[in-house]
């Protein structure tokens, strides 16, 4: 979920859940010194435990219905001097400078089946990418302490039977962080990404083949451009070194998107919510070199 989480996808609802999860994992030492991990020496080199959440999510960007998912899902952290697992990423940190850093990044989303509007279509899969991250880290002096992430992933869709090519997307991010909000532990984060995919993602969505039109559903040859944007606002807080807590609202717009005249896409603002635990009760004696 978010930093054990994904629309680190941009692309449903559900992708909100993973971000969320993964935003509070960020590993931190005990209560009595609730000192940023980033910031802090003598962390374990790895620490591993579930990430549990649910949310009321989209089935699809721009769809109408909503449903309430939940998910487990494994969080493994791994700070060792050259390679890097968390956050959602992997670093290989010899590719770095004090400005820039350069990443693999992946994110997922559910499935959605039984949605009205696509009956007689296929059922959309579940989905995942990954690709590499560029992340600016010139902005830290500015308030929040800002970060650019620059990601291209390559997207893919399974039904745990085959997998099938979905083309990929461009997603620019800025981050920024507050921590100790309202005078209290807790940390706040805040992210605004716009979504830029071939038209082999639009199509996922929002093609509507002759084959499958309907006096309602007319047929719709989608093409390649602008997705959306999504603004996420997630508190966080680790009130123990073996769990942390999260809630997330994600609320995309849909508003310019190459694809509006599609009949899939029925609503041109998303917005899904969730909230979640994370439990990473094993960590390693030995302690990361910074």
């Amino acid at each position: 979920m978010k930093q054990h989480t994904l629309w680190t996808l941009t692309l449903a609802g559900a992708a909100s859940l993973s971000a969320a999860a993964s935003e509070p994992a960020p590993p931190q030492t005990p209560a009595s010194n609730m000192a940023p991990a980033a910031a802090t020496t003598g962390l374990p080199l790895w620490e591993a435990g579930l990430a549990l959440g649910a949310g009321h999510v989209p089935d699809y960007p721009g769809a109408d219905r909503y449903r309430t998912r939940g998910a487990v899902l494994p969080v493994f952290t791994y700070r060792g001097p050259v390679l890097r697992i968390d956050g959602g990423s992997i670093r290989g940190r010899l590719a770095r400078t004090p400005e820039w850093e350069l990443d693999l990044s992946a994110t997922g989303a559910f499935n959605a089946s039984n949605n009205a509007v696509r009956e007689g279509m296929p059922a959309l899969d579940y989905l995942f990418g990954v690709g590499p991250q560029a992340v600016y880290k010139g902005l830290q002096a500015w308030p929040g302490q800002p970060t650019l992430h620059l990601k291209v992933r390559a997207l893919m869709s399974t039904d745990f039977k085959q997998i099938d090519r979905r083309g990929f997307s461009f997603d620019p991010e800025l981050r920024w962080r507050l921590r100790q909000v309202a005078g209290t532990p807790a940390s706040l984060s805040f992210s605004l990404q716009p979504t830029w995919a071939s038209r082999s993602l639009h199509a996922y969505f929002y093609q509507v083949n002759p084959t499958e039109a309907t006096l309602n559903r007319p047929s719709y040859n989608a093409r390649a451009g602008y997705l959306g944007t999504e603004a996420a606002l997630t508190l966080s807080h680790r009130p123990q070194r073996d769990l942390s807590w999260f809630i997330s609202a994600r609320l995309t717009s849909l508003h310019g998107a190459a694809n509006t005249g599609s009949p899939l896409l029925r609503d041109r603002s998303n917005l899904a919510v969730g909230a979640g635990l994370v439990w990473t009760p094993w960590r390693s004696k030995n302690t990361a070199a910074d």
